[in-house]
């Protein structure tokens, strides 16, 4: 009679009982995403020889509706090195990718990545430069061209040089009595006695 009080689920017709999202279990599955994500990117640092203490990262879930949330993750760099900007696109794809190697069941390509710069970075450029700075003519990087894999020497080879034209044909009464006739065997061969 009084079965409204005990504390059971509804069982459905088709005998799945259904199962209700709390908010601690949104929040336990954010902190494991956090967690992961701070594990994949330490080692991408680590598999890439960056040192650990130059990035840092912070993981902010917003929750759009019940069943969808946003992951924004933001990087933040600790001391300042210009390489690490130079290649920070291909940093960022390179832990978007070891997030999908260590949890291939969620699509981590909606993930939100930005970039912050700690007050304490040591960044060198605290002021920005006059307006005329930005329209100078940039000159473009020169590719470098890669060697092949099976290429073990230890410098470049010389680039290929045009080869020259052939010599104009000496006429006969101009060739050196020592040089030997077209055609001849090596018995027909004389040679020129030696000036003593």
């Amino acid at each position: 009679m009084f079965d409204f009080l005990k504390n059971q689920r509804p069982v459905s017709r088709s005998g799945v009982t259904p199962v209700s999202v709390s908010p601690n279990s949104i929040s336990h599955s954010s902190d494991v995403r956090r967690e992961l994500i701070r594990v994949v990117l330490k080692d991408t640092l680590r598999r890439h020889g960056i040192p650990l203490d130059w990035l840092v990262c912070e993981v902010m879930v917003t929750t759009r509706s019940l069943d969808r949330e946003e992951l924004h993750i933001q990087l933040i760099l600790m001391k300042w090195n210009e390489q690490v900007l130079h290649y920070a696109a291909a940093l960022q794809q390179q832990l978007l990718l070891g997030l999908d190697r260590f949890d291939p069941g969620v699509d981590h390509s909606s993930y939100v990545v930005s970039w912050r710069f700690s007050p304490h970075c040591g960044g060198p450029n605290l002021v920005l430069p006059e307006p005329n700075f930005w329209l100078q003519a940039v000159q473009p990087e020169v590719p470098e061209t890669p060697g092949s894999v099976l290429d073990r020497r230890r410098t470049q080879r010389p680039p290929k040089v045009a080869p020259a034209k052939p010599a104009a044909a000496v006429h006969r009464s101009m060739a050196p009595s020592h040089a030997p006739a077209r055609n001849a065997t090596p018995s027909q061969i004389t040679r020129a006695p030696l000036p003593t």
